[in-house]
């Protein structure tokens, strides 16, 4: 059943009722309009799969980041916590202290580490969900 505004002398909405047409016709002739809820924006959460945060990384920047593990304590860490995850969400506050380190070891310049954190999520970037 749809919803109507009732609406006041100057047309300021008072009201709103669960009613048929015919009724809010008969009870508030004129004074009535049809309530159309707002649509809602859903923000969908910034986490990509791990294959996708690799496929963020040029090439050679990746086989930098393993090559620097090898002998960089911190960058073995990351790409150890790197292997634990399942996902990654690129807001999380520790994916975005993992690039900056990338950084600062000069795995990564900051312009490709924004961008790999900012970029439009697409959605074959996402996981998917399992009902």
């Amino acid at each position: 059943m749809p919803i109507y505004e009732i609406l006041n002398s100057s047309n300021t909405v008072i009201n709103r009722v669960v009613a048929d047409l015919e009724f809010v016709q008969n009870a508030y002739p004129g004074k009535f309009r049809e309530y159309v809820e707002p649509q809602r924006e859903f923000i969908l959460p910034k986490i990509i799969t791990k294959l996708s945060f690799r496929f963020r990384l040029t090439d050679s920047e990746y086989v930098g980041i393993l090559n620097a593990s090898k002998t960089d304590i911190a960058v073995q860490a990351w790409v150890e916590t790197f292997n634990m995850v399942t996902q990654i969400d690129l807001n999380d506050q520790r994916t975005k202290d993992g690039v900056a380190l990338l950084v600062t070891k000069n795995l990564l310049t900051q312009a490709r580490a924004n961008t790999i954190l900012t970029a439009p999520v697409q959605d074959s970037e996402r996981p998917s969900v399992r009902i």
